[in-house]
């Protein structure tokens, strides 16, 4: 017998692939089903490419036209700058701790506060069910232009729709989250192309609008980054999760940031800002004015799919942190929403959960309200996230997990720190709007 096998055998406990301790059942002991790790590197890019894309240009370009004026490309920059900064931290996050409970276990292991992580849980469940909710109006407006069905009908109906394939199963959800991306992308290549034209008369500095325009659009589309933090959330259903995770979650804001950008240039070069910001399908009324009727209607197509992904993407990513949370290892939410269903292999009662938290913000009814309710919430919980990584640094400086945020100054973690005050600016900014 090895040392290892006489270890395990006086323990009982054997060591998981990241490094957890897991007791060994005996032989007449029923083995708990777990979560099927299904995803690769490009699942899990689509998934984040998904979940970021359908969340924002589709559901909240209008009303940033309609703030930041012929300047939201400079919206969108910033935004994406500030996005960065977080998506740095929880990359080095989510390579030293793989696990799906993301945001939960980075607080807690690194600035020691149980108390403190379950609050940043819950916050980021809220967070996934107001955004979810938020997105299931964006796809009401657009299903509204062309068809005559009541807007909360519409939401509430896509939310139950959504809640089904989450409990299905995570593959059959990856897979229709890569056509459902490809479709994002082509739609958004349409306002590209039509509209690439008019990209030269933009004016990004457009001074009628001012920096505080410019700021306060800046925070509408931070909605349009909230996806990629819930990428973590996949991590145990994740390939290499500590290698897969983080370089996926990069590359996800990357490739939407260019898309926006462009995006953005099309839209108000192609239509007035004023116009946009009145729209309920304001992609649709972009490619209609750059390639006709007909194109129009593509696009409103698409943006259907899109926002009907981004749903069902925010829903996976709710309900995976809310059964790592409820592990009986944490006991921070109930045990019983870590239940797998036997043949599905899914958090079934985490699914249900997440769903019927919805309603009541679709309920709601105004898209503009619930972002902005969304917003504030997760910027709270970047501080926290990119307080853990400055923490941990600090205390940890020769820990190295399968990635590493640049900008390192001593023991201090610049990104890290950034990201802290970028995120108290945003939120800052939104505080004084209420006032």
């Amino acid at each position: 017998m090895t040392g290892d096998d006489a270890a395990r055998g006086a323990t009982g406990e054997s060591a998981t692939t990241d490094g957890r301790r897991t007791r060994d059942l005996g032989p007449t002991e029923a083995v708990a089903p777990t979560l099927a790790r299904d995803l690769g590197f490009l699942e899990v890019v689509v998934y984040g490419v998904g979940l970021i894309l359908g969340a924002g240009i589709y559901a909240i370009l209008g009303a940033a036209a309609g703030v930041a004026g012929e300047a939201v490309p400079l919206a969108f920059l910033t935004a994406a700058v500030v996005a960065s900064f977080t998506g740095l931290s929880y990359a080095e996050l989510a390579s030293r701790y793989p696990r799906g409970e993301g945001d939960y276990v980075y607080v807690r292991e690194a600035l020691g506060s149980k108390s403190l992580a379950e609050v940043v849980a819950a916050l980021r469940v809220f967070v996934g069910v107001v955004s979810a909710a938020a997105v299931a109006l964006a796809f009401a407006g657009y299903l509204s232009g062309v068809a005559d069905v009541p807007t909360t009908v519409a939401a509430l109906a896509l939310v139950a729709l959504a809640s089904l394939v989450n409990f299905w199963g995570i593959e059959f959800s990856a897979k229709l989250n890569v056509v459902f991306t490809a479709a994002e992308v082509a739609g958004l290549a349409v306002v590209i192309w039509v509209g690439a034209g008019a990209w030269g008369t933009v004016d990004v500095f457009d001074a009628s609008v001012g920096v505080p325009g410019v700021l306060e659009a800046t925070f509408l589309v931070f909605f349009a980054y909230l996806g990629f933090g819930s990428v973590v959330n996949v991590a145990e259903e994740t390939t290499d999760p500590t290698r897969t995770v983080p370089r996926a979650l990069l590359v996800a804001i990357a490739v939407t940031t260019l898309l926006y950008v462009a995006v953005a240039f099309s839209a108000v070069g192609l239509v007035d800002p004023a116009a946009l910001g009145a729209s309920d399908s304001p992609l649709a009324l972009v490619a209609a004015a750059g390639g006709g009727d007909a194109v129009g209607s593509l696009v409103a197509a698409i943006a259907l799919t899109s926002t009907a992904n981004t749903v069902l993407i925010l829903f996976v990513s709710t309900s995976r942190l809310t059964y790592g949370v409820s592990k009986s290892e944490y006991r921070s939410f109930p045990t019983l929403f870590s239940r797998i269903h036997p043949r599905r292999r899914t958090p079934h009662l985490a699914v249900a959960l997440v769903g019927a938290l919805a309603v009541p913000f679709v309920l709601l009814g105004d898209l503009v309200v619930v972002a902005g309710v969304a917003n504030a919430a997760l910027l709270v919980v970047f501080v926290a996230v990119n307080a853990a990584l400055v923490k941990l640094r600090w205390d940890r400086p020769d820990e190295h997990g399968g990635f590493t945020a640049p900008g390192t100054v001593g023991r201090v973690a610049v990104t890290g720190v950034l990201g802290i005050l970028s995120s108290l600016g945003l939120l800052v900014l939104f505080l004084r709007s209420l006032v």
